[in-house]
């Protein structure tokens, strides 16, 4: 205690004067991320100009020729640096350069080069993706990374821009009376890519921090955010104003009401609040559990949706295939192919049946082409277990900005990768819960639809019904739909182990204590992995305390059971989305 109290008055006192410059240093990360090692010792800015990497306040700090990369575009304070869009970095004589041109979202930018974080400022890390060179964090991103910002497809009425912001920060809006639904919507101008939670790699989610209702009341706070667990074993969250499903790095929309909490009290007139917020923030709470990736200094375009009444019965629906597959009669899968392709055709009738049911017209189905180098890069490659804003699954819904528009952007593969599991394969999958409605050629601006039985019918020709036993066209329909519907803001009425379920009281649930196997009941709790339980689909239909096995939004397809069903309450929640018109 001494000690410290010791060092306290110190710089206290120095703060008053010229600052503390006691303080030794073997390398710069020794120092604040402020301070730059100068003959082994921590100095404030100043005195001597800066080298490239060095800490700055204005390009009055930086010297030969450098500029001041600012703290508002991502750099804890300042880097001396220089553009290198036209012109070479500065290099050292022999073979190790002592710089990089780092391709980085705030564009070309000259960095020291490093072999590890030690030599690296603090807030800064040696970028292998960058090809090894010190940069903030929140920088580090592969160069082949695309994380485009784009703007919404709705009138301009509809949307509050507010443009970039760090994280962190409040921002309150107006919500107009009558208004449906709102979405906040975050999009990553300068954030890393993961952070280290209890050992374990996660991507950096984008998630609004806490967000208030015009009479102050908190109605989501995304650290203390944990669903009450129900009598039969399972969570319970639809007793919740909002519910946040996870899994949104880079670019996130967080769409109210979706809960059946929310749907009954409707969202109030007057100005709302919410604070700019990522898990990299959250990491700075020492108390979460985090051991890499806390940063403050993230930056988000932020803006938020408006929707007003009534609910939307319209939605228009955008088909990019992909896939690099032949029909039936041997004719490669095109835009102008589906056009007459009978199994083609019968998908999307199937699927415009689904969403009648529950009173939505799909009124525009355009199909597009995407490149040929596209096919063979995201044809096969989407897997499951890759789902980060760089990856194949996400690089792939960047697509969707060939054609702007408030469409449903679904991506037609050939397969979806995904590690063996119990339950059966994964042929759909959605970019985030729910999607970033409205603006297409974001990272997560789609879904992913496994083509692998479109063509394939038993018998030959579908009867007139839906079978999604023999009728692969009616197959390939049903998971597109029930892909929409996450996309849209639903999530699984029930969770596959049986222990979580979705935030709408009036579907049905399937708990493992009460609808599993015998043999997997004494397994209900566990985590997923070897001797997991699972409740299928066959057993959740068989009465009141086991059911939704035939609901749309069930997390596995049997065509012996699955019907498509939805409840009012999810019916609500889709038509209360931005993307319904």
């Amino acid at each position: 205690m001494l000690n410290f109290q010791t060092a306290i008055a110190c710089c206290a006192a120095a703060a008053l004067l010229v600052g503390c410059h006691n303080s030794h240093c073997n390398t710069v990360r020794d120092c604040a991320a402020s301070q730059r090692c100068v003959s082994s010792e921590c100095q404030d800015v100043g005195g001597s100009p800066g080298q490239l990497g060095d800490s700055c306040r204005s390009v009055a700090d930086c010297g030969g020729g450098l500029t001041c990369s600012a703290e508002s575009s991502g750099f804890p304070s300042g880097m001396c640096s220089a553009d290198c869009s036209a012109a070479q970095c500065p290099s050292a004589s022999g073979p190790t350069p002592l710089s990089r041109c780092a391709q980085i979202p705030t564009g070309p930018q000259c960095a020291p080069t490093c072999t590890s974080d030690v030599v690296c400022r603090k807030g800064y890390t040696c970028c292998s993706a960058q090809g090894a060179v010190c940069l903030p964090i929140s920088l580090c991103v592969p160069p082949a990374c695309s994380r485009p910002i784009v703007a919404s497809a709705l009138p301009a009425p509809q949307v509050i821009a507010f443009g970039p912001h760090r994280v962190g920060e409040k921002l309150p809006f107006s919500v107009p009376a009558n208004t449906g639904s709102f979405t906040i919507v975050q999009q990553a101008k300068v954030a890393g890519l993961n952070v280290i939670f209890k050992g374990q790699t996660i991507d950096n989610s984008a998630v609004p921090g806490i967000i208030s209702q015009p009479d102050g009341g908190v109605v989501y706070d995304d650290i203390s955010f944990n669903p009450p667990q129900s009598p039969d074993g399972g969570f319970e969250p639809a007793t919740y104003f909002a519910y946040y499903g996870g899994g949104t790095p880079s670019t996130a929309a967080f769409t109210l009401p979706n809960t059946s909490t929310s749907l009954g009290a409707g969202i109030a007139a007057g100005t709302w609040q919410f604070t700019v917020n990522d898990y990299a923030l959250e990491c700075m709470d020492p108390t979460v559990g985090c051991t890499d990736g806390g940063v403050n200094t993230n930056i988000y375009d932020v803006s938020v949706l408006l929707r007003q009444k009534p609910a939307g019965t319209i939605l228009d629906v955008a088909f990019y295939i992909v896939a690099d597959v032949r029909s039936r009669s041997g004719v490669l899968l095109t835009a102008a192919s589906a056009t007459n392709d009978v199994d083609v055709q019968r998908m999307l009738k199937t699927f415009r049946a689904l969403y009648a049911a529950a009173g939505i017209t799909i009124r525009n189905a355009n199909f597009y082409d995407v490149k040929p180098a596209d096919r063979v890069r995201f044809g096969t490659n989407v897997n499951v277990a890759a789902t980060g804003p760089c990856d194949e699954l996400d690089q792939m819904f960047t697509l969707s900005a060939a054609n702007p528009g408030n469409t449903m952007n679904l991506f037609l593969v050939q397969s979806i990768r995904s590690p063996s599991s119990g339950g059966g394969i994964v042929v759909g999958i959605d970019g985030t819960i729910p999607g970033p409605s409205s603006l297409n050629g974001t990272v997560h601006s789609g879904a992913a639809v496994s083509l692998a039985e479109l063509f394939m019918v038993n018998g030959g020709v579908c009867a007139t019904q839906t079978d999604l036993i023999n009728c692969g066209p009616d197959i390939v329909a049903y998971i597109a739909a029930h892909e929409t519907g996450h996309f849209l803001g639903l999530f699984h009425t029930t969770e596959k182990l049986g222990d979580y379920f979705d935030p709408l009281d009036d579907t049905p649930k399937c708990p493992c204590t009460a609808c599993a196997s015998a043999a997997d009941k004494k397994n209900c709790g566990s985590k997923p992995g070897p001797g997991e339980p699972i409740v299928s689909a066959l057993q959740c239909v068989v009465g009141p305390a086991c059911g939704a096995g035939d609901n749309l939004m069930f997390w596995q397809l049997d065509g012996q059971v699955s019907a498509g069903a939805l409840s009012p309450q999810q019916t609500a929640v889709m038509r209360l989305n931005p993307l319904m018109q």
